[in-house]
């Protein structure tokens, strides 16, 4: 931060400049500001102080808690979750020097506020600490505090057409590389880079390093699941991950396209593309779909790898507050186990958020998986009720694969969910959400029966 500051104050003496003169004059009309001591020169007209004056910076405060019970014969912990944590967070967003370059900064602190078991995914996870029982043997989360994000921008035309550029640890979102977030956003070291022309945008981004929101540092991306951060871990560098993407976004559509690479690791492909129709009388309908296939790289990803691939799909109807929600699904990865993604084995360096089907303790994306998901939602403010949602959906799946010849498996979900929005005073803007969900594998290898229950209040506030 010393530096960005240094050379910040670098950039403005030279842009004000410097000229000797025997009297300090009044300020001219046009300036800026006071004349420029010691000179007859005044501090020439610029918006290089749009850095600050037109800056915005948000205070956050978000609740999370879970308690999610998993049924794992002769082990409880294996996979039950209990978190109360805390996470507060500063986002600081610049304006743009002559209309043209900005930075932006964030920093967040996560408290974990009771005792808790498992690997929560908002808390910083220390893999090696087996100090505690009673965690599952599978390490500790902890509080933590990281300075999360801190990137360098660029843009051509202040209504976002031609091109726009981001570089240091940031999110990126093109193509198939993308940045899921918890409590907060998730960020790489790296770059992206944009270019506009009217509802056309094509994209690229580039990264090294990548930091969850479960880790406290930024580290290389590596070929296995915990990123080599647990003993005796025999990680192999994933030297970057990269892709290109093209969006066309006309009113009411868009389709988005992307190619990414892990690095002798993994290449991946998507497709997703939305259309709404407006009805009479204000309703809406609005479709959308989503293909996406993988295959490992033979260097560090499987040998001999096969395509494995997902699409789904869905409808939804809105009419007044109400919206009805119907969606189908396929995945398949002959080599077993979950359609994976990501460019790495893990760390969330993918851009999955089109997944139609998905639910809150599944993504329903296992091979052979063909499923079925119908969802409703309803806004109160219809009902006098301004501020209050509620929801409820349900997935059933058949064709779930098992090792060894064993028969398919059918799985199925259900998840709740009860909100109120703060509408006005000091507190508007300030949510809490409740959401249960029941999950059955049946018989299925790859995931036990869940009861699972979250709850997260946040507030922020923008200066």
């Amino acid at each position: 931060m010393h530096t960005q500051r240094s050379l910040l104050l670098a950039v403005l003496a030279a842009f004000t400049g410097v000229a000797l003169a025997a009297e300090e004059p009044a300020v001219p009309p046009a300036s800026d500001g006071p004349a420029l001591k010691g000179t007859a020169q005044a501090i020439p007209e610029s918006n290089v102080y749009d850095l600050l004056t037109k800056s915005e910076t948000t205070f956050s405060a978000l609740y999370y808690g879970r308690d999610r019970q998993e049924k794992q014969p002769n082990n409880s912990n294996a996979g039950d979750i209990r978190v109360n944590a805390l996470n507060l967070g500063l986002n600081f967003k610049s304006g743009y020097a002559w209309d043209k370059l900005g930075f932006d900064a964030a920093a967040h602190s996560s408290i974990r506020l009771t005792k808790g078991i498992g690997f929560s995914e908002v808390l910083y996870h220390d893999y090696n600490d087996m100090s505690d029982p009673a965690e599952g043997g599978g390490g500790r989360d902890k509080s933590d505090a990281v300075l999360s994000q801190a990137a360098i921008k660029f843009r051509q035309n202040p209504d976002g057409q031609g091109l726009s550029f981001r570089a240091g640890y940031t999110p990126i979102s093109i193509g198939t590389m993308g940045t899921s977030g918890g409590l907060q956003s998730h960020a790489y070291r790296g770059f992206e880079g944009k270019y506009k022309i009217g509802d056309f945008e094509l994209g690229y981004g580039w990264a090294d390093q990548f930091r969850n929101e479960w880790d406290y540092r930024f580290r290389d991306m590596t070929n296995s699941w915990e990123q080599g951060r647990s003993n005796g871990s025999t990680a192999k560098k994933v030297d970057y991950v990269n892709s290109v993407g093209f969006r066309y976004a006309p009113e009411n559509a868009f389709i988005d396209i992307g190619f990414g690479e892990g690095k002798d690791y993994r290449r991946t492909a998507q497709i997703a593309g939305s259309y709404t129709w407006k009805l009479s009388g204000g309703d809406t309908l609005t479709g959308v779909a989503y293909y996406f296939q993988g295959k490992d790289e033979s260097q560090l990803g499987m040998q001999n790898s096969q395509t494995a691939w997902h699409a789904s799909g869905s409808m939804t109807y809105t009419t007044g507050g109400l919206s009805l929600m119907g969606g189908i699904g396929k995945s398949r990865n002959p080599d077993g186990g979950e359609v994976n993604f990501r460019m790495t084995p893990y760390g969330n360096s993918d851009n999955r958020n089109f997944i139609q089907t998905w639910g809150q303790d599944d993504d329903f994306v296992w091979d052979g998986t063909q499923v079925l998901k119908l969802g409703v939602n309803y806004d109160l403010a219809k009902s006098g009720l301004p501020g209050f949602t509620v929801g409820a959906s349900a997935n059933y799946a058949t064709g779930l694969k098992n090792p060894n010849g064993a028969a398919d498996s059918k799985a199925h979900e259900i998840d709740l969910s009860a909100g109120y929005t703060v509408q006005s005073g000091w507190l508007k803007g300030a949510s809490i959400g409740v959401y249960p969900a029941w999950y059955r594998s049946g018989d299925f290898y790859g995931k036990k029966d869940r009861n699972d229950v979250k709850v997260i209040a946040s507030y922020s506030k923008t200066f």
